[in-house]
């Protein structure tokens, strides 16, 4: 009967090492100590001065001898006990008070070499060394580090396993103090380091949940003034039709106002239409491959004025428009921004100077900018509006149509300003577009 060999073991071998029974369990080990030692380090401080108590009750009981059971070496056990629980004791504190407790156990172990012996509590002093380097201010350290090698002397001069090679000795002894120290300054600086990582993600989760407020209000104002724009802007112009169908007593004259009103209402319909399919995002989806054609409709721009002038002329204010310039070369987001404000600036016009009031449109582009100026004669009745638009003084209640006029304007680059006109009467809406880089420009 014949049985397979095992299978080799293949890999590197310090990745098999690392892969081991023992060193799986060894890693576990640490981890929970780890986590101990996070969840309550004060009772990880315990354990290791109990732990360096130990070793130290277990030296003593090996040095003492049956002619005299009750000394260790020339010294009483008594008294041998009192360094030894200056090495261990103040090892609970040594987070909390990591200077004094290491003067304290440099003390307590400076005196036990003083008596002629050392034990392995000695080990105390190293744990308080990195306790000093690991959280004490790093002042401290250069402190302790001094005071640490003249008390190594007294051991490397006197203690007869050193005595044979002090220099060597005490070399060794100045090694294993700097390599305590050395292992605390780099915990020390990990920590730090990971502080400050913890610290910079904070604060970037911080600022992208900002970004996206912002970005969220930004939005909501951008959908809150193309909805003031287009539906109070029509909704300005049905009321006043339908108030002069009302008054003219005309059946012939009601009806072509009634068309109007249909006309009005559907363009106001598709400019929702066009709007919201602009600036709604499109789905992740099998439909999101073929937008609607609301979405690829363009944008009103400059062209599309008469049209608008028209609507307004309809519902009774005699409107004048005249454009210098060539009109055409300026890119589409100014002329939206144009468009807009001149239909704000009708709708205000409308609401507040009156059906039968007058009102002049000139639009001037010249080589760095789009100069807009819209005035009407009528005199206003809501003195709220009466404030500087790009800055000033402002009346109460100034409404959202100047607020959303100067918005536009700041959005190009530009300004606006609104207020009485220069002549007393009636109303003044001032505007100044920059062009920047013109498309149709040559060198």
């Amino acid at each position: 009967m014949t049985t397979d060999p095992p299978p080799p073991l293949g890999g590197d071998p310090l990745e098999r090492a690392w892969n081991s029974p023992p060193a799986v369990r060894l890693a576990a080990f640490l981890g929970r100590v780890g986590r101990l030692d996070r969840r309550r380090p004060y009772v990880a401080d315990a354990l290791v001065a109990l732990l360096v108590l130990s070793l130290g009750v277990a030296a003593l009981a090996g040095l003492g001898d049956a002619e005299h059971p009750h000394m260790i070496g020339h010294v009483p056990t008594a008294v041998a006990l009192i360094p030894l629980a200056g090495q261990a004791l103040p090892l609970t504190l040594r987070r909390m008070a990591p200077f004094p407790v290491a003067c304290a156990v440099l003390a307590a172990c400076t005196a036990q070499w003083a008596m002629g012996y050392s034990m392995p509590s000695t080990i105390g002093l190293l744990l308080a060394l990195y306790a000093v380097a690991r959280y004490a201010r790093l002042e401290r350290l250069l402190w302790i580090a001094p005071a640490t090698s003249a008390g190594m002397i007294v051991p490397a001069f006197t203690l007869e396993p050193f005595l044979e090679q002090a220099w060597t000795s005490l070399f060794l002894l100045w090694c294993t103090a700097t390599a305590a120290c050395a292992l605390g300054l780099v915990a020390r600086v990990r920590q730090d380091r990971l502080t400050a990582l913890a610290e910079r993600a904070a604060r970037l989760e911080l600022e992208r949940e900002t970004r996206a407020q912002l970005a969220t209000l930004t939005e909501r104002a951008r959908v809150s003034r193309e909805m003031h724009d287009i539906v109070g802007h029509n909704l300005a112009v049905m009321i006043g039709l339908a108030d002069s169908a009302a008054y003219a007593g005309d059946p012939v004259r009601n009806t072509e106002m009634l068309g109007l009103i249909a006309d009005t209402g559907r363009q106001a319909l598709v400019e929702l239409r066009r709007t919201l399919g602009a600036m709604r995002a499109h789905p992740v989806g099998p439909r999101s491959a073929e937008p609607e054609p609301a979405d690829l409709s363009p944008q009103p721009g400059i062209a599309d004025l008469p049209a608008l002038l028209e609507r307004v002329r309809a519902a009774g204010p005699t409107v004048t428009y005249r454009s210098t310039g060539e009109v055409e070369s300026v890119s589409a987001g100014i002329q939206l921004a144009a468009y807009r404000i001149v239909q704000e600036a009708l709708t205000n016009a409308f609401k507040h100077a009156g059906a039968q009031t007058a009102v002049l449109v000139a639009l001037s582009v010249t080589e760095d900018e789009l100069v807009l100026e819209v005035c009407d004669e009528g005199r206003r009745e809501q003195v709220g509006v009466a404030a500087r638009v790009g800055g000033g003084a402002a009346e109460p209640a100034p409404g959202l149509g100047l607020a959303g006029i100067r918005e536009r304007a700041q959005l190009t680059g530009g300004h606006a300003e609104a207020g009485p006109a220069p002549s007393g009467r009636g109303w003044l809406v001032h505007a100044y577009l920059p062009l920047g880089a013109r498309p149709d420009r040559r060198d």
